[in-house]
């Protein structure tokens, strides 16, 4: 009986513990590889999804980040493993759906890393931020093959989303 109640506590920490596949810092080493970042004004890490909300100190990502102008070069640059930022003045919601035919033949995950992926990791008012940056084309969309990390610059707000869905 003793027995039987040690093995359920360790089932039930090994299933809490693999509810969670981020940590806040985790997340800004990855994410400080591509914007200065400054606080966590907002971080959720659950089951498939992972969403935190920075402060920036710059609107440039760093050097690292291709910054390209054009879809194809865009799209030709994250399948040779670059981040790339998407520079053509576009809204994140615009750019998925010109992503939206090519990822299904690329499988890079922009469009799967983005809001529809992460929802339930966001409060209803924290949603609602979300949208605004998602429909405005003075957002930059940045998106990092490698961490699969789907990033917002919401400028104006001084601010950046970063957004990781789990496929």
């Amino acid at each position: 009986m003793r027995l039987s109640r040690i093995f359920a506590g360790l089932a039930a920490v090994l299933c809490l513990g693999g509810c969670f596949f981020e940590t806040e810092s985790a997340l800004r080493k990855d994410l400080s590889e591509t914007l200065y970042l400054r606080d966590a004004l907002y971080f959720r890490d659950r089951l498939g999804c992972t969403a935190a909300l920075y402060s920036l100190y710059s609107r440039y990502p760093k050097a690292g980040v291709l910054r390209v102008g054009d879809m194809y070069g865009a799209l030709y640059m994250l399948e040779q493993g670059k981040p790339v930022a998407f520079t053509m003045k576009l809204s994140p919601n615009d750019i998925s759906m010109q992503v939206r035919d090519h990822e299904r033949r690329s499988g890079l995950g922009i469009v799967t890393a983005g809001a529809a992926g992460v929802a339930m990791c966001l409060d209803e008012d924290m949603q609602a931020l979300l949208y605004d940056a998602m429909f405005s084309p003075d957002t930059l969309t940045i998106f990092d093959p490698n961490t699969k990390l789907l990033t917002l610059v919401d400028w104006p707000n001084k601010r950046a989303w970063a957004l990781r869905a789990m496929d």
